[in-house]
This record gives structure tokens, C-alpha cells and sequence, in this order.
């Protein structure tokens, strides 16, 4: 289990205790700290010293979430692992999440599900199950890299990727290129609609739940800003480089069509919208966007 740590002392001790006490499965936790300023590195260093089942990677200034998961993804030693799962540093696992999610890896390459957003007054279920599109990896991820659970091939395949494109690191999230690699090298994914951890939100998450009027608004101005876009394409040109024909030549031209901004090719991507969102509103939204020239 590949966990990313940074100025966590809030969280990281309910979190360690949350995957250390997964029932039914062995764990070991590797630890990658990025320059954290508070307590951190001492939590973690005292809880490796009293249980080897944690690992702590040499410390690293990393800059950012992305940036320290794909180091992990370059470095960690998973030799021997019949699974690698990711992990957020403030989430908390429940109790049976990998005992629910390993069967799924006797008929897939890689598993994922829903979360629980946790608020200070209230539990929200987020839903990321929705039936997978040809090209939903393109726009978006199975949900969020906590509850990613990949085989050691599909693993594989992602660092290989990791460590040999230098575009990985300009990519905007770590779950959405994993995905993405994985579902371009042809390689099949499953989203289950188990809740698998609660999700906690507060002031401090990289990428907090997609719920209410500010996520809205946010997720606006990255459509206007055509960074959204452009991070697609990207996505796009590196899943081409991994995939077979047909796929490889179809996203080539998705990537294309994405960096272009003219009449022709926005029309095409309207009518690539319902393969590019999983959920019926998402592709609606998409296609909304691109014909009013917000994305």
C-alpha cells in the first residue's frame, strides 16, 4: 500500500490504524514524506519503529500530492505483492475495504468504488460506479486514488509508463493518469458501488469531494481557463502511446481534436461527449461546455 504524507499530523495516525487493522488481508504500508513542517515525520517514524509492517521511504521535497505519488509509484520496493493499493494520508479505511476489494482482481486488472465524504455535520455518499464509456479515462478517474486497488501487472504497466515519459509529471492528478494507463494498455478495470473509506473534508485536501456550489464554480474556471482541455489531450497522447490499434490511432485524434480550438473540431468533440463522461449529467455538461466554448 503506497501511502503519500505531508503536513498530516492531524490525520495519519487514525489513517495508519485504519489499514493496519484491514481484516482478512496482509498489509504493509510504504511511506513517502514530503518535507512535512509539523509532527509527520515523527508520528511515522515512531510507528515504523514499533511495526515493520511500515515502511518509510528515504525523505524527498516532492511539491505537491501528484508529485509524491508518482514518486512512489517510480521507487517503492512492491516486490512480492500480491496487490498495490494507493492511499491518501486523512482518509479512514473501513474496516473490510481490501477484503471486499481483492476477489475483484480474479477478473480484473485493477478495482476502485465509491467513498463517504465526511463533513463536520454530515455523510455524503459520492458515487463514482457509473457505467464505464469507451473514453471516459480521457476526462476523468474511476473516483478518487484512495480506493484504487491494482494487480501486480496492471502495477507494472503504470510504472513503466511512470518512468519512462517525462509527461507523466505535467499530468494534473496521479488517479487520473493511472487509470488512464491502465484502461489504454487494454487492461480491465472495475468500479464497484461499495463506499470503501470516509472521505474526510476539511480545509487542507488537495482534491476535496465534487458536492455543492464551490466545487461548481471551481470546476468551472478550469473549463474556462482551457487548462482542463489541454491536461485531457495530454492524457490522451500518452494512453496512445500505450494502447493498440484501434484505440491507439482513436485517441491520437481525440488528443488532436482537444488541442485544436476550431468549429470542426469542437463539433466532433460534442459527439464524443457520451463516451467521455461516465454519468448522463457529466456528458451533458461536457457537451454544453464545448459548444459554448467554455472547454
Amino acid at each position: 500500500m503506497l501511502l503519500a504524507s505531508h503536513d498530516g499530523e492531524r490525520w495519519i495516525e487514525p489513517q495508519l490504524a485504519s489499514i493496519l487493522d484491514q481484516r482478512g488481508v496482509d498489509v504493509r504500508v510504504l511511506v513517502s514524506d514530503d518535507a512535512s513542517r509539523d509532527a509527520t515525520a515523527d508520528i511515522l517514524a515512531r510507528h515504523a519503529a514499533q511495526d515493520d509492517r511500515i515502511v518509510l521511504l528515504p525523505p524527498g521535497r516532492f511539491g505537491s500530492a501528484r508529485a509524491n505519488f508518482l514518486r512512489l509509484i517510480r521507487d517503492a520496493d512492491v516486490d512480492g505483492a500480491d496487490a498495490v493499493a494507493f492511499s491518501d494520508q486523512d482518509d479512514v479505511w473501513h474496516a473490510g475495504r481490501l477484503e471486499r476489494q481483492l476477489p475483484e482482481l480474479l477478473a480484473a486488472d485493477a478495482t476502485s468504488g465509491n467513498v463517504t465524504a465526511v463533513y463536520p455535520n454530515r455523510r455524503v455518499l459520492i458515487e463514482k460506479h457509473h457505467p464505464q464509456r469507451r473514453l471516459d479515462f480521457v476526462c476523468e478517474s474511476a473516483g478518487p486514488g484512495s480506493t484504487f486497488v491494482l494487480s501486480p501487472a496492471a502495477f507494472a504497466r503504470v510504472r513503466e509508463v511512470v518512468r519512462s515519459d517525462e509527461r507523466v509529471d505535467a499530468v494534473a492528478a496521479h488517479d487520473w493518469l493511472v487509470y488512464a494507463i491502465v484502461r489504454a494498455a487494454g487492461m480491465r478495470w472495475t468500479i464497484t458501488p461499495d463506499s470503501l473509506l470516509d472521505y474526510r473534508q476539511h480545509g487542507a485536501n488537495v482534491t476535496g469531494a465534487n458536492v455543492g456550489l464551490q466545487s461548481a464554480l471551481t470546476r468551472l474556471q478550469q473549463l474556462r481557463s482551457g487548462g482542463f482541455r489541454l491536461d485531457a489531450a495530454r492524457v490522451a497522447r500518452i494512453g496512445a502511446d500505450v494502447a493498440s490499434a484501434p484505440l491507439r490511432d482513436e485517441l491520437a485524434h481525440v488528443a488532436d481534436l482537444m488541442e485544436r480550438n476550431d468549429a470542426a473540431a469542437r463539433r466532433e468533440l460534442v459527439g464524443l461527449a457520451p463516451q467521455l463522461r461516465r454519468r448522463p449529467r457529466e456528458q451533458r455538461l461536457l457537451r454544453s461546455a464545448i459548444r459554448s466554448r467554455l472547454w
